[in-house]
C-alpha cells in the first residue's frame, strides 16, 4: 500500500485536473481509510452527486465511486491496475462521465429501457413530490443508469435520516423491483415486484404511501431508541 501511496503522491496528472467540470468541483483528498486510499472527488453539493477515484488495496485496483443521493455504485470503466491506465481512462472519459452525471440526456438510455416507455409514463405526474417527509429525488422522467443492467426509476429520500425507497428496472431480467433502506440498513420491498409498467402503477397506487408511512414510523422508533 505504501509504495502505491508514494506513487500517487508523485503523480503529476492530479495537479492538472480542472477545478470545475460541468458544475462539479474538484477536491484533492490523498487520504487513507482502511484498505482504501482516496485520491480525489468531483462533487456537485447542491445536486447531491459526486464522482470519486480511490485505490483499493484489497483488490489492488483503482476504482471510481459514484454517489447520487444515498445511492452508491462503481463505474466499471474506471477499474484499472496502475496510474498510467487511470490517467488514460480519465483523459478519455472524465468530462463525459461528469456531464452525464450532472445532466440527464434521454439519448444515453439503452434501447431496451426506452421500449418500456418509462420516461413517457403518464402516471409519473401523479406521484407526490413529498410524502411522509420523503422527497421525490429521482423521477421516472429522468432515470439513473447504475450497474448490471439496472436503472433507478424512482427514489424517495429522507437525507437527514439517510433513508430511502428505490424502485429499479433491470433490462436483463425485464423486471421492476424495489428496495428500501432505514438509516442505510436495507430491507426487502417485494410488494413492488412487477413485470409490466401497468402492474407497477397498480402496486404504487396501493403500496407507495403506506410504505413511506411505515418507513417514517421505523425512523421515528429508531430515533427514540437512541
Amino acid at each position: 500500500m505504501q509504495q502505491v501511496i508514494s506513487k500517487i503522491n508523485e503523480w503529476e496528472y492530479i495537479h492538472k485536473l480542472p477545478s470545475t467540470i460541468n458544475g462539479f468541483v474538484f477536491s484533492k483528498e490523498l487520504s487513507e481509510s482502511g484498505t482504501l486510499f482516496h485520491l480525489f472527488t468531483y462533487a456537485n453539493e447542491s445536486a447531491r452527486r459526486s464522482f470519486s477515484v480511490l485505490y483499493d488495496h484489497a483488490t489492488k485496483e483503482f476504482i471510481a465511486r459514484i454517489k447520487v443521493g444515498l445511492i452508491e455504485f462503481c463505474d466499471i470503466a474506471y477499474i484499472v491496475a496502475d496510474l498510467e491506465m487511470l490517467e488514460n481512462v480519465l483523459e478519455k472519459r472524465l468530462e463525459t462521465t461528469l456531464s452525464r452525471l450532472g445532466f440527464f440526456d434521454i439519448n444515453d438510455l439503452n434501447s431496451i429501457f426506452l421500449e418500456k416507455k418509462i420516461v413517457e409514463w403518464q402516471y409519473a405526474a401523479k406521484l407526490p413530490q413529498v410524502f411522509a417527509g420523503f422527497e421525490l429525488y429521482i423521477k421516472p422522467l429522468e432515470p439513473l443508469k447504475i450497474i448490471n443492467g439496472s436503472y433507478v426509476i424512482l427514489n424517495y429520500t429522507d437525507f437527514l435520516s439517510e433513508s430511502d425507497l428505490i424502485i429499479y428496472y433491470n433490462i436483463y431480467r425485464d423486471e421492476f423491483f424495489g428496495e428500501l433502506r432505514i438509516r442505510r440498513t436495507p430491507q426487502m420491498a417485494a410488494v413492488f415486484e412487477s413485470k409490466q409498467l401497468s402492474e407497477l402503477e397498480e402496486k404504487l397506487e396501493l403500496y407507495l404511501n403506506p410504505t413511506l408511512e411505515n418507513m417514517r414510523c421505523q425512523i421515528n422508533d429508531n430515533h427514540s431508541e437512541l
